[in-house]
């Protein structure tokens, strides 16, 4: 699943730019809702959100949880033609391109 870039919270409208940190869901008797995605600093903030939307009806009751994001890195990539120009021309750096 991909994830947004950055955090799900805005703040006087203005969105967060932080990475996510943290996956949030809230698990129910129905099953398991995946609501937001928000940084260390918003973390807080979206469960006090999130308490009150409960109490209010308009998220499923259950237990709200914060699973950290964890990257997967690879090396088993393999590069097109483009990635080696992008690489050598943009980036200015040499790439182990076969020509």
């Amino acid at each position: 699943m991909l994830l947004p870039e950055s955090c799900s919270v805005k703040v006087d409208g203005v969105e967060c730019r932080l990475p996510p940190t943290q996956v949030v869901s809230v698990h129910s008797s129905d099953g398991e809702y995946m609501v937001a995605v928000v940084c260390d600093d918003h973390r807080a903030g979206i469960e006090g959100k999130l308490r009150m939307l409960q109490k209010e009806g308009r998220v499923p009751a259950g237990q709200i949880r914060f699973q950290p994001v964890l990257p997967v890195v690879t090396d088993c990539m393999t590069g097109m033609e483009e990635d080696y120009v992008e690489i050598e021309l943009k980036r200015g750096v040499d790439s182990d391109r076969k020509a």
